[in-house]
């Protein structure tokens, strides 16, 4: 007999999947026996995650409707509900205000804020379907501690991130005020060692601002563990959100970054 998992007989969709926190959310998520799609337009890297826990890989480009739309039909023709939905996908722009453009603003937004809103409308019906079977659905916004305190060259990215998490507590209450069984929460990751973090580092060593082992002190000294977290200590937590533990948790956050913003 198989093992009785967290997420037995959900069904969920993960934005971003294709490496770093949304790669890790997606093998935490299958290890609990959850059924996954994998998003990204990056499709060979999702392909490859999914190919190695059994789930399903789909190009999605988070910014088109079109796009939400049609993925919104193939999990109503396969499953008619959707359990889970998380919004990993992100990008962002590493330059003082002055130096952005708003061409490049715009782009920041429609990926981290917009997208994730498309994504909320047009899954709604599949959420609420979900929902009606009993245990509630579950929605989970990556932000980032970037929307909690200030930091220079982020202005973009931490606004956009401050926004999703502002949206999780708008539709929690708005949506379990129309009667609808879902669940929205937040996630606020610290200094994970991700492929984007590590873009970061590397950034700083070529302009010369720190050498490579300083800057990892500096990222590690940002909070009291003294330490980078790990692609698991998120994908833990939002297995935790999409689970029934969670029941009575809706329109709040886990803050995940080592004691950080506690310092």
């Amino acid at each position: 007999m198989a093992a009785l998992g967290r997420l037995n007989n959900k069904v969920g969709l993960i934005t971003g999947a294709a490496r770093g926190i949304g790669a890790g959310i997606a093998q935490a998520m299958a290890e609990q026996g959850a059924t996954l799609y994998l998003c990204d337009l990056n499709i060979d890297g999702a392909s490859a995650v999914a190919k190695n826990i059994g789930a399903t890989a789909v190009a999605l480009n988070v910014t088109s409707e079109a796009d939400w739309a049609a993925l919104a039909d193939r999990i109503k023709r396969e499953h008619g509900r959707l359990d889970i939905l998380v919004h990993n996908a992100g990008t962002e722009i590493v330059n003082s205000v002055e130096q952005q453009s708003s061409e490049d603003v715009r782009r920041v937004l429609s990926v981290n804020l917009e997208g994730p809103m498309s994504g909320c409308r047009i899954m709604l019906p599949l959420l609420s379907a979900a929902g009606k079977r009993g245990a509630w659905a579950s929605v989970i916004n990556i932000s980032s501690v970037a929307a909690l305190v200030g930091q220079s060259n982020l202005s973009a990215y931490s606004v956009s991130k401050a926004a999703i998490a502002h949206m999780s507590k708008v539709l929690a209450v708005e949506w379990a005020n129309q009667g609808h069984a879902i669940r929205v929460n937040t996630i606020y990751p610290g200094c994970i060692r991700t492929p984007m973090l590590e873009d970061t580092v590397a950034g700083w060593v070529r302009e010369g601002v720190f050498e490579e082992a300083s800057a990892w002190d500096v990222m590690k000294n940002l909070c009291p563990m003294k330490r980078i977290g790990e692609v698991s200590d998120i994908a833990m937590g939002a297995v935790f959100l999409a689970s029934d533990e969670s029941k009575f948790m809706t329109g709040t956050s886990l803050t995940i970054d080592g004691g950080w913003m506690a310092s």
